[in-house]
């Protein structure tokens, strides 16, 4: 006849009290998600820097790995400032200037800018504002092109 044995009460306790302990140390090593929301607030010479370097600090998002047309466009819209100052020299001379200003801003594989066209929709014909937005775009910087390659995007400006 075979007999069973049976294990001492202490036994049963000490492999729940193991079990449980391992229940809770693998739900501890999920990734908890962040408590605070991001600070998605940006200097004004961050703007201005076109996406720039990473930032060092972890709080901070890192630059776009690759240009597209979101981050060109949202780029674009920190150069206003610029863009106006252009603009406000250029109504000392004619008071009643105003209207769209589109280029066709061909960024370069390494995210500088190599050529401004003026665009055929822009209704703002003035040589003297025209220079003085090239002249500034020549500082502007993007991420690099995804494949290297030169990237051609239009962007308009409504001056008033």
């Amino acid at each position: 006849m075979t007999t069973l044995r049976s294990m001492p009460s202490t036994s049963w306790t000490l492999l729940a009290v193991l079990a449980g302990a391992l229940a809770t140390s693998a739900a501890g090593c999920k990734k908890d998600a962040p408590t605070q929301p991001p600070d998605t607030t940006a200097d004004d010479a961050d703007a201005d820097a076109g996406g720039g370097a990473a930032a060092s600090d972890d709080d901070e998002p890192a630059a776009p790995e690759f240009l597209t047309v979101d981050v060109f466009e949202e780029t674009m819209q920190g150069k206003n400032g610029e863009v106006g100052e252009c603009f406000s020299k250029a109504r000392e001379a004619k008071a009643d200037l105003a209207g769209k200003l589109a280029y066709d801003f061909t960024i370069d594989g390494e995210g500088k800018i190599s050529e401004v066209k003026e665009d055929p929709s822009s209704t703002i014909k003035d040589a003297g504002l025209n220079t003085c937005v090239r002249d500034k775009a020549r500082g502007w910087s993007f991420p690099k092109t995804r494949d290297g390659k030169p990237m051609t995007l239009n962007y308009g400006f409504n001056l008033s």
